[in-house]
């Protein structure tokens, strides 16, 4: 019966690889097949960040290590999550639409609301988003048992390396795009360059070694 184990079932790098690159195909497939541009890719890579904040909270509250006497309680890092989380998604929001209304006033085929969160393809791709960020929290978090080592505090940062190489660098490319006039096919590149910066966080935290 071991064999029918979820523990083992989903365990090894080869679910690990398998979720980072189904995650970061479902902007690909947008680009591709729906005609997206650079405006809806940066706009889903920012909910990404809603996403990966709404499931931190919780291993914050659950997380038993650490030091309480000097860390605090998890409630209150848990707060102090919410609003320093807060306030940089929002400041990540405004560089991001301001790089979107650009990229709109360039083609001039609708505004970024209509093209983002006003089309149900765009909902349909965050929420498979937060499906495959789910089922990866399942795993490594709950199904290990991670919280009975982990300290709220550490959780707390956990997110920020992950958010600044990954999205700083997105941006970053998205601006060099719009500066140089970048042709539309473009937009992929933002996409793969994310996708090889996750693989290659994963390797250096350790995600994909074989006891994942």
């Amino acid at each position: 019966m071991a064999l029918l184990d979820p523990r083992r079932l989903f365990a090894g790098p080869a679910w690990t690889l398998g979720l980072i690159l189904a995650g970061n195909l479902i902007p690909v497939l947008g680009v591709a097949f729906l005609g997206w541009d650079a405006a809806q890719i940066l706009l889903l890579f920012w909910a990404e960040n809603i996403v990966i904040g709404l499931l931190t909270l919780p291993r914050i509250l659950a997380a038993e290590g650490g030091r309480p006497e000097q860390e605090g309680s998890p409630a209150a890092t848990g707060c102090f999550f919410v609003v320093h989380y807060g306030v940089f998604c929002i400041g990540h929001l405004v560089f991001a639409l301001s790089l979107a209304n650009d990229f709109v006033r360039a083609d001039g085929q609708g505004g970024v609301w209509a093209r983002t969160f006003g089309d149900g393809g765009f909902w349909l791709a965050v929420l498979a988003v937060a499906v495959l960020h789910l089922v990866a929290q399942i795993r490594d978090w709950w199904m290990k048992r991670a919280w009975r080592d982990a300290s709220p505090v550490l959780e707390m940062f956990r997110p920020y390396g992950r958010i600044v190489v990954l999205h700083v660098t997105v941006l970053v490319g998205a601006w060099l795009m719009l500066t140089f006039n970048a042709p539309a096919w473009a937009v992929l590149l933002l996409c793969l360059g994310k996708a090889l910066l996750e693989v290659i966080g994963a390797v250096a935290t350790g995600r994909l070694s074989r006891a994942s």
